[in-house]
């Protein structure tokens, strides 16, 4: 079974370029407008992704960092990668050591680099393609 990507970015180009690169590349991806779509989406089972890259401002300045806040909790086994304009400047907004679990890739991304980086995300899920 493919994994599962959800992918959250309200820029309707970088949603696109993002799910034809996944695709391409064997994954299942589900693209969200909101934040909100994305954590109403995780109420289904069957419909919860291996994987989330959430931009990090989406309805406001901090929507993907308080939606990983809530998923985080609930459900720990999702992997995450914020793919964001603001880089490393979300990295204070994180507890001391999370330079070893959070990742951030900075916009725009090479097909690449988000490939590699995801690959090496689901490796700790045991999802790798």
């Amino acid at each position: 079974m493919a994994p599962r990507i959800a992918h959250v970015d309200d820029d309707s180009d970088i949603r696109e370029a993002v799910e034809r690169i996944l695709c391409k590349n064997g994954y299942e991806v589900s693209s969200y407008l909101s934040m909100q779509e994305f954590i109403d989406s995780l109420e289904d089972e069957s419909n919860r992704p291996d994987l989330a890259i959430l931009d990090v401002m989406v309805e406001s300045m901090d929507s993907g960092l308080t939606t990983y806040a809530k998923i985080h909790k609930r459900f720990p086994q999702i992997q995450t990668i914020f793919l964001t304009s603001l880089g490393d400047m979300i990295r204070p907004y994180f507890e001391d050591g999370s330079h070893e679990w959070v990742c951030i890739m900075e916009k725009p991304v090479e097909p690449v680099s988000l490939l590699a980086t995801i690959n090496d995300r689901l490796k700790h899920t045991g999802e790798a393609a």
